[in-house]
């Protein structure tokens, strides 16, 4: 009875160590892959990063996907540029309650 239960498990640890020795591999070309994109001076970055968003005087929304905010969380280095580009941020949303 236990060994119709664990016939499952065994094809899938089978399928799983036929993948493991290539893993490696796979990580390390990964790993070893210049992505263009990452290459591009911080002045590019950021003016593409300003054409992102909404032209004056409409404003990008403070928070989802097309908010300045996004850009921040691709990686580290765009998080960087994001805040340091002053133009991504020039407005802000202000919420006042009658009275």
């Amino acid at each position: 009875r236990l060994s119709i239960w664990s016939a499952p498990f065994e094809r899938s640890e089978r399928r799983r160590n036929c993948w493991r020795p290539n893993r490696g591999t796979l990580r390390d070309r990964l790993n070893a892959y210049t992505y263009p994109v990452l290459t591009l001076p911080p002045e590019v970055m950021s003016e593409i990063f300003v054409h992102f968003l909404p032209v004056y005087p409409k404003r990008a929304p403070q928070k989802g996907l097309l908010s300045p905010s996004t850009l921040g969380q691709i990686c580290c280095l765009w998080r960087e540029i994001a805040f340091s580009t002053p133009q991504l941020w020039r407005t802000v949303k202000i919420f006042l309650r009658p009275g």
